[in-house]
């Protein structure tokens, strides 16, 4: 059937495939930029995506997807690209960290498409329906799956004159579940007692439609006991098939079936090609994942909002880049790699001492994010109260060993500086402490295990004398093992060098920005640097 009037455009969206969820952006503008950083217009939270990775372009009328001096490249259909002009369909990857699938597809005009709908009081059903579809992919993006599948009930109702409408969804064990229900009068159905569910699990194991205007006069469904017992002489049963199968041999993914009985035979099923129903469902499955993605988006939009949260807080525990007391001060930073890190560094002074520790959990994200929080929060607390630094540490390993067994640790490293000029270390597993003094550089060797291994391990502090002018250097794996684009380490050396200088922390973080080549850090990067200053 023609369209008339409504005008055809060209809709450009990107398919997102990660870490487990499917999420749908649409190219509004361009250059569209793909990356790690929050002000790309997709912003994917991976450190193995350069924090901009790729660009959409618009280039004679065609978009074309360019690199952006990535690390690990960009590729387009398993080719790595510097530039490369985009077809429908066509699968960009982000180094082997992420999966897109750039989207053209020809939709109508969505607000042409909703007035034809309301008014076309003289179309038959089956151009209202297919406005109706056509109407609901232009609009997909505000679309939620219930009233997907309630206007894919109605006019299913209304096009076979069925009396009672179903719709199943497979759950996580593949099993169907009723997700809605409707009568010929639109009325909700919550029961499903006299549906013929042995027909639903066929079609939703063998992604075969099942279809009959008069069930009473086939022998082979006698043995159907629900047809029986209810009388039912229509029944239709059609898999919502998500794609197709990419062999011939292998079966279409199906993601639900649309499932209609009537007990009296259907007039219009005859009239009504077999094509038409599987059209219906096909476009109706369609129609249906496009609305699981925008769920799936808010989903990831509500934890992205939560992970911003919890970000904010986790920077608000963290003390001040920047703090001095009456003989000392301490200059710090830590970037995380992901929105939470592992990494932590606390400072605390009083008038008789100045105490610092730096931490690192093992892993990344979240978990170690929260194993952070416990560790920084029973330091501060056990130093507060007036426990040494062996005393403190001691209490957080009994306390990680009695709770996670070893499945967490932690490297960390704690100092205290007293009034009178002594500082003590204690290193359980960390990066080895570098002490700047006189211009010269030493490195303290000596140490323990890491917090949360062993439930008796013994810790000791080192004890030294530090002279006004010296300079205690505490640092992270993240920022010594940070390889340039040779494989070389950064190491300490260069930060022995800094360590000399008027400002070490900024000096070393610039030193470590150029030697990787601008590169996202792939693990927590944290510093800082304790200076006795009378």
């Amino acid at each position: 059937m023609a369209m008339g009037a409504a005008a055809r455009v060209k809709v450009a969206s990107v398919l997102i495939h990660h870490a487990g969820q499917t999420q749908r952006v649409p190219i509004a503008k361009t250059p569209f930029l793909l990356g790690r950083s929050e002000e790309c217009d997709a912003a994917i939270a991976d450190a193995r995506v350069s924090r901009i990775h790729a660009r959409i372009e618009m280039e004679n009328g065609e978009y074309v997807v360019c690199d952006a001096g990535s690390r690990h490249g960009t590729f387009v259909n398993g080719q790595r690209s510097e530039r490369m002009r985009l077809k429908n369909n066509d699968e960009i990857r982000l180094g082997e960290a992420v999966r897109i699938v750039f989207l053209y597809d020809e939709a109508a005009g969505s607000s042409d498409l909703l007035t034809r709908l309301g008014s076309s009081s003289d179309s038959s059903d089956m151009e209202k329906l297919r406005l109706f579809l056509e109407a609901a992919r232009s609009l997909s993006s505000g679309l939620v799956v219930e009233e997907v599948l309630g206007n894919m009930l109605g006019y299913a109702l209304k096009i076979t004159r069925a009396e009672r409408g179903f719709v199943y969804l497979k759950d996580k064990a593949g099993h169907p579940t009723l997700a809605c229900g409707m009568d010929s009068n639109n009325a909700p159905l919550t029961q499903d007692a006299k549906v013929s569910h042995s027909v639903v699990r066929e079609a939703m194991s063998s992604a075969a439609e099942f279809i009959t205007g008069d069930a009473s006069r086939q022998i082979e469904l006698a043995d159907r006991q629900s047809i029986v017992l209810n009388d039912l002489r229509t029944v239709i049963a059609i898999p919502l098939r998500v794609r197709q199968a990419v062999h011939a041999t292998a079966k279409p993914e199906v993601d639900g079936v649309l499932y209609l009985d009537s007990r009296s035979i259907s007039r219009s099923i005859s009239g009504v090609s077999h094509d038409v129903l599987r059209a219906l469902a096909s476009e109706s499955a369609a129609v249906l994942e496009s609305a699981k993605l925008v769920a799936a988006e808010q989903a990831a939009l509500q934890y992205r909002k939560e992970m911003d949260i919890a970000a904010s807080i986790q920077r608000s525990l963290i003390s001040a880049a920047d703090a001095s007391g009456e003989f000392a001060r301490v200059r710090g930073q830590s970037i995380p790699c992901k929105e939470v890190g592992g990494d932590f560094y606390d400072v605390d002074f009083t008038p008789e001492a100045v105490t610092v520790i730096v931490a690192d959990v093992s892993g990344k994200g979240i978990s170690a994010a929260l194993l952070a929080s416990v560790i920084h929060g029973m330091f501060y607390s056990q130093i507060s109260g007036g426990s040494s630094l062996v005393g403190a540490i001691a209490s957080i390993n009994r306390f990680l060993c009695s709770r996670v067994a070893g499945q967490k640790y932690a490297t960390l490293l704690a100092a205290q500086l007293r009034m009178d000029g002594t500082l003590q270390i204690v290193n359980c597993g960390h990066v080895p402490a570098i002490i700047a003094d006189n211009g010269s550089v030493i490195q303290v060797e000596d140490g323990d295990c890491p917090v949360g291994l062993i439930p008796n391990a013994k810790f000791h502090a080192i004890e030294r004398q530090f002279p006004p002018g010296s300079r205690l250097c505490i640092l992270t794996d993240g920022i010594s093992e940070t390889e340039n684009m040779a494989g070389d380490e950064f190491g300490t050396t260069r930060v022995e060098e800094c360590l000399l200088g008027p400002d070490p922390v900024n000096q070393v973080m610039s030193y470590l920005h150029s030697f990787s080549g601008g590169q996202d850090a792939l693990d927590d990067r944290t510093m800082i640097v304790l200076e006795r200053t009378q």
